[in-house]
């Protein structure tokens, strides 16, 4: 595939953000900004375009446009329409509204429900620092340019695609909020706690000796792990505190201050050393000023400080084999063909995943009953329209559901023989294969990248977990242990001015899931496989929040929304909200209904395409529903290589 030459022409930070991270890339961008942004644009050099110069000359050999400002583009290339010959390539990936407005995060925030989560509980509300709803918004606009970029090579026809600010925001909390629903829990700011700890407790900031640290136990194991680690203490013999659930709910307060007591013996360094050894998903709360001077994650030059990529490549490129079509799951999108084993747990590399199925790829969901998805058992309420459903725990999750779309699902064992010479069969005809495992777990499964690349030199293994390096980081990539070693959570603070965070807010799980899609598509276009792409959550989130790093972006810290927050709601999935939000969360909302299981909620794109339609086609996968024998059939099929 010959390298896209890429325009950008923005208004607003959402466009820029596209423009910039896809020149990181290192393809071909020349950005353009309105004469009026120019003096706030700090993403690279980009050039005015004056009102009197001809954009068409600009887009003459262009092979795809992102900009915020399709109206003035309309009646600037009027011309386009019939396109001739020099345009016939052309795709065009616009951005809505209100991404080209200054405030444009504060409005997302608002008007999607996240602004409701965040901040002390008889406040406002605050948007997520660092432009940080922008950005993933603009990390989605430059993810479907290359997807069309993708469908355009295949017929020569440019394509035409419309990503939604809001409905891309919406669709992303949606699972962070469903997971609440799956506990009966608001979805609703508390202050350093996340509501009611989200479901098990803790799941907040507490005070050390000489700082704040984060932490919280999703599993019975992490919160004995926790309690070791403070020497076992005698008041956690209290049966009232015999349940994680109870405590959040009626003990939270007061466990929390017996806790903090105990803390107040250590410093934050030495509960780190601690929460390392006994394996506790804890992380320091730190400072934008601390992150900063972390050379893991900024590099300087002449002056400059710049966030690392969160993408490393490891291992030489080898040409990725063409797209075929494989399977039938309903019209195919841009990435028809492209063959996807899914290792992922929980949210991050999951919904990476269903996003490339989305774009019509063809993914398999490996599952084993020994190691089932954390996902599958989260909460076990499932609305099912007043009925009750006889299925275990794990078919009713409604965050596995909105996480695993258009996917399918087997059952291996990696330990039985049978069953690892079926996986090795799998890979063999895979193009790319995601996964979240914890460090050494690839190893103890005996199935490293070199071992796969053994097996399929053309491979893209796409590593978010320990083997995506941040391991050397923290214990766990829990989303806000990641945002608060990034001082993303101790930029948002209270009104004393101590650390309040935003637990209920899991920015970095969708930043990580948004960056891993990015990198797939990145090697796709290129035609690169063959490498092991390690994605660091923690750094992804970090240059997600990149405009929280600059001096100029430092007034933004801790002012509260100028919107009104809606609180997003167990209505608005059923669709039953009132007003503006209800209507945007039922535009963002599938159900999908099986006599069998009763109702799967998922959530659409955040793209819509002209020509090759993407989105929600079938619902999660039930558990192993697919035999594996079917599906080495469709992915027997030899393919050249490009």
């Amino acid at each position: 595939m010959t390298e896209p030459r890429i325009v950008e022409w923005g208004g607003g930070y959402a466009s820029g953000y596209a423009g910039w991270v896809l020149a990181r890339a290192g393809f071909s961008v020349t950005r353009f900004v309105t004469p009026e942004m120019r003096a706030e644009s700090w993403l690279d050099e980009a050039k005015a375009l004056e009102p009197g110069s001809d954009l068409l000359d600009v887009l003459r050999g262009a092979d795809l446009l992102i900009t915020d400002l399709p109206d003035l583009l309309e009646s600037r290339v009027s011309r386009l329409l019939p396109r001739s010959r020099d345009l016939a390539r052309l795709s065009i990936v616009t951005i809505g509204w209100p991404a080209a407005e200054s405030d444009a995060n504060d409005a997302i925030a608002a008007l999607t429900g996240v602004a409701a989560a965040i901040g002390e509980p008889d406040g406002s509300g605050q948007s997520p620092p660092g432009r940080q709803l922008e950005a993933l918004v603009g990390l989605h606009a430059a993810a479907a340019g290359l997807a069309a970029v993708v469908a355009s090579e295949r017929d020569g026809l440019g394509e035409l695609v419309d990503v939604d600010p809001l409905q891309c925001i919406a669709g992303i909390i949606g699972v962070n909020v469903i997971q609440y629903a799956n506990y009966g829990l608001r979805w609703f700011r508390d202050g350093r706690s996340a509501y009611r700890s989200g479901g098990p407790y803790p799941f907040r900031m507490l005070r050390a000796k000489d700082g704040w640290i984060t932490t919280l136990a999703r599993s019975k194991a992490e919160w004995a792990a926790f309690l070791d680690m403070l020497g076992s203490p005698e008041w956690a013999n209290d049966q009232r505190f015999a349940d994680q659930l109870e405590i959040a709910l009626s003990h939270a307060e007061e466990v929390s201050r017996l806790i903090e007591g105990e803390l107040s013996r250590f410093g934050v360094e030495e509960l780190v050393a601690l929460a390392n050894e006994y394996r506790v998903p804890l992380a320091p709360v730190r400072t934008v000023e601390d992150a900063v001077a972390d050379e893991r994650l900024f590099v300087r030059d002449n002056g400059r400080v710049d966030p690392i990529s969160p993408i490393a490549a490891v291992g030489d490129p080898a040409a990725l084999p063409a797209l075929v079509p494989s399977g039938d799951l309903g019209p195919h999108g841009p990435l028809s063909g492209l063959r996807v084993l899914d290792f992922g747990w929980v949210w991050a590399a999951p919904i990476a995943s269903a996003w490339l199925a989305d774009l019509g790829a063809d993914v398999v969901k490996v599952e084993s009953l020994d190691r089932l998805d954390i996902a599958r058992r989260r909460g076990v309420e499932f609305p099912a329209s007043g009925e009750t459903i006889e299925l275990p725990g794990y078919e009713r999750a409604m965050v596995f559901n909105a996480a695993n779309r258009n996917k399918r699902s087997v059952l291996l064992d990696l330990k039985d023989p049978v069953d690892r010479e079926s996986f090795f069969e799998l890979v063999a005809g895979a193009h790319v294969l995601v996964e979240s495992f914890a460090a050494g777990v690839l190893e103890r499964l005996d199935i490293t990248p070199d071992q796969l690349h053994a097996v399929n030199p053309h491979l893209v293994v796409v590593s978010m977990g320990g083997a995506g390096g941040d391991g050397e980081f923290v214990s766990r990539s829990y989303a806000p242990i990641l945002s608060a070693f990034a001082g993303i959570e101790g930029a948002v603070r209270d009104r004393e001015g101590d650390p309040l965070g935003m637990p209920n807010w899991g920015g970095a799980d969708a930043s990580g899931g948004s960056w891993a899609l990015f990198g797939v598509l990145v090697a796709v276009v290129r035609g690169e496989g063959g490498q092991h792409l390690k994605v660091s959550q923690l750094r992804g989130i970090v240059n997600t929040c990149a405009a929280l790093y600059t001096e100029a972006a430092r007034s933004h810290l801790i002012e509260e929304t100028g919107y009104e927050a809606e609180e997003i709601t167990a209505q608005h999935f059923a669709g039953t909200a009132p007003g503006v939000s209800g209507d945007l969360f039922r535009a963002v909302t599938v159900h999908s209904w099986h006599p069998g299981y009763g109702e799967r909620t998922s959530f659409s794109s955040p793209w819509r395409f002209a020509r090759t339609p993407v989105g929600v086609r079938v619902g999660a996968p039930l558990l192993g529903d697919t035999p594996i024998d079917q599906i080495l059939r469709e992915w027997s099929e030899k393919v050249e290589v490009k």
